[in-house]
């Protein structure tokens, strides 16, 4: 059961003491209250210490739920030995005296004799660097102390170097042991205070929390556990379920030395967000207390990322043993000495070795859940209809040089370079920028992801490839036409190939024999001369449209009657369609293309035409069809173009010393049809 600290018993009568008078330096109160002791767990940290020095069992805190105010106090009380008045006036009154060296020991004077935390005799002061008023009264074989220092009065006889503070009456809340409180609070002041946060900073701060050491420390009626300080539960499991932990016991730092160090290095969880606030690095501990925040021995490693994701604790006594080699602020260490100077040449060397295992580990653990992410083995299947065996080879080798190179990066930004891969599988553009992107240094999976969507590499260059085809298409129908091919077979089997060349929409089309047989059943050839006769119908399909297409020669004019016709050919087709009872021969619309040299110059022949253009029913003269293609392509052409102009530039910026994080296209030609 936790031992009740408020005295139960009757008033004691006031004894009368003289004045408690303290000799200091200002520029000292302030550097080591004001300024080292500025967040809140290293002030109590250090009332903690003094409570584990004194042989407390309990520490009660009490901290205001709510926003403090001028009347708020934080108070500490602990049931330890306490103070006589005469241990208060030559011992905790007499700054910077070094206990350990006077008292002639290193552990309490109690029956426990636990080793001492504290030696500069300093944390005293600490209370000023968040309260102007400290107040502490100790109760030790039936006598109290009880005293207020004053920051202010502290300053005001900055130049006496000397203050006495007046003995106060016991206030009987205190039997046995000493109780701390600060007023007046100046660092957060209308602010509430984050008591969560304490309890995670004193929980790191102390090792000997707990009923292992018989110390209990209490926040606010609720005692922190051993649970809150076990940072292993953060820690990231390896493919097989292991942690990734790193463990030493009684691990010597320099050879016959005797210099030992016990504890952990872990790896915590990339997926998993720090909510307790952890800081990253290793804590030295030693007497049970924090002597150097978390670091990382200011390593310089080969995976420096990895220092991002290491916690441990590592307990090493001969830091604070002979010599005080722990910095004034109580939590740092002082490097230059030779111990402290083993110990960091150790630890770069630890931190190294595990930062290159882990990797490893990494990059293993990444391999298995790949192989197991159904994202991946959707990519896999749709690969197997890629023929290009080279190209699912690249494909597949971007995806595992992403995961090698980039071990920290979760299973979302690996699923994006799969998606991605999906996304482009039938591009043949993709391919050679996949494999440029291999050989390059790409620090990340979401830098990756950019430089795709960003520059629109992949799409710029598989539509300059695309066009590039076309233009060389177009070329090929202007020799048709110069030569006045004939229609069949060559223009009839040029224009099933190539439809986008009546229309740029026209991608993918499907022939309609049927209707095409229906057509010419219809109207059939005439005796008319060959030069005047209707040479051949195209039905083609594209989506649920009907396309009717008449070819003439490029050398013909079509007149009056070449349209009249095309129009009869149209309004016959829609009569059929739309009584058809064969669904799969639906159709939504009807739509004419009249394709010949040119067009008799009258009016009836032009007023025809723009009346059969409001009906879908379209002419189209070839040489209206290079133009228009080479329009229609020319906005793709120019866009590749303008992307390769701004990379090289960005290249002469990066060669004259400029900064730039994008990777160049590739030269070369790979734009070839």
């Amino acid at each position: 059961e936790r031992v009740d600290l408020v005295a139960k018993t009757e008033p004691k009568p006031t004894e009368k003491h003289e004045p408690f008078k303290m000799e200091f330096d200002i520029g000292t109160i302030k550097h080591l209250g004001l300024q080292m002791y500025s967040t809140l767990p290293p002030v109590i940290g250090e009332l903690v210490s003094n409570a584990w020095d004194a042989e407390a069992k309990h520490v009660r805190i009490e901290i205001p739920e709510g926003a403090l105010g001028d009347d708020s106090e934080i108070t500490v009380t602990d049931d330890g030995i306490g103070m006589t008045d005469k241990q208060v006036r030559e011992a905790y009154l007499v700054v910077g005296r070094d206990r350990r060296q006077e008292e002639e020991s290193d552990v309490s004077e109690g029956a426990m004799g636990r080793p001492l935390m504290g030696r500069k005799g300093i944390g005293k002061f600490s209370g000023f660097g968040i309260a102007v008023e400290v107040e502490v009264e100790s109760a030790r074989d039936s006598a109290v102390s009880r005293f207020i220092m004053d920051y202010e009065k502290l300053k005001a006889a900055a130049q006496r170097r000397e203050i006495t503070f007046e003995p106060l009456p016991p206030t009987e809340q205190v039997e046995q042991g000493t109780r701390v409180t600060l007023r007046r609070i100046t660092k957060f002041h209308t602010k509430s205070i984050n008591i969560q946060g304490l309890r995670r900073g004193l929980a790191r701060r102390f090792s000997v929390i707990g009923a292992k050491h018989d110390f209990e420390v209490i926040v606010n009626g609720k005692a922190i556990t051993v649970e809150e300080r076990d940072l292993k539960r953060l820690l990231e499991l390896d493919a097989e379920g292991n942690l990734y932990l790193w463990e030493f016991k009684d691990e010597e730092v320099a050879k016959d030395t005797g210099w030992t160090v016990n504890g952990w290095i872990g790896a915590l969880n990339r997926t998993t967000p720090l909510q307790d606030g952890i800081q990253r690095g290793i804590a030295i501990m030693a007497r049970g207390k924090l002597v150097q925040e978390p670091f990382a021995f200011e390593a310089v490693v080969g995976q420096q990322y990895a220092l991002s994701y290491l916690i441990g604790e590592l307990h090493a006594e001969f830091v604070d043993s002979d010599e005080d080699t722990i910095g004034t602020t109580r939590n740092s260490l002082v490097w230059d000495t030779e111990r402290n100077s083993a110990l960091k040449e150790w630890g770069q060397g630890q931190l190294n070795r595990i930062a290159r295992e882990w990797a490893e580990r990494r990059r293993k653990d990444n391999e298995v859940r790949l192989l197991a992410n159904p994202l991946y083995q959707r990519f896999v299947e749709e690969a197997k209809d890629i023929e290009n065996n080279r190209a699912k080879r690249v494909a597949d080798k971007l995806i595992r040089d992403v995961i090698n190179r980039n071990v920290i990066e979760d299973d979302k930004e690996t699923e994006s370079v799969v998606q991605l891969c999906i996304d482009f599988l039938e591009f043949d553009a993709f391919w050679e920028l996949a494999e440029d992107l291999t050989k390059a240094e790409v620090a990340n999976p979401a830098q990756l992801a950019n430089l795709f969507r960003e520059w629109e590499v992949v799409e710029a260059k598989e539509m300059a490839r695309v066009t590039n085809g076309r233009i060389a298409t177009i070329r090929k129908l202007a020799e048709l036409i110069e030569h006045n091919a004939l229609e069949v077979p060559t223009l009839h089997n040029f224009l099933k190939e190539f439809p986008w060349v009546l229309d740029p929409r026209w991608n993918l089309v499907a022939d309609e024999e049927h209707y095409s047989k229906i057509l010419r059943e219809k109207f059939p050839d005439s005796d008319e001369p060959e030069e005047d006769r209707r040479i051949d119908f195209l039905c083609v399909r594209e989506n649920q449209q009907l396309i009717v297409v008449e070819i003439k020669r490029p050398g013909t004019k079509a007149s009056k009657k070449e349209l009249d016709q095309i129009r009869d050919y149209v309004l016959f087709m829609r009569d059929v369609v739309s009584n058809t009872t064969d669904p799969s021969m639906k159709h939504n619309d009807v739509v004419g293309y009249l394709l010949v040299g040119d067009l008799v110059n009258t009016g009836p022949v032009r007023e025809l035409r723009k009346s059969l253009g409001k009906d879908d029913i379209y002419v189209r003269r070839y040489s209206d069809l290079l133009a228009m293609v080479e329009k229609a392509h020319e906005e793709f052409l120019a866009k590749y173009k303008n992307l390769r102009e701004i990379k090289r530039n960005q290249l002469a910026r990066k060669s004259s010393g400029e900064a730039d994080q994008t990777l160049a296209l590739p030269e070369g030609d790979s734009t070839k049809a």
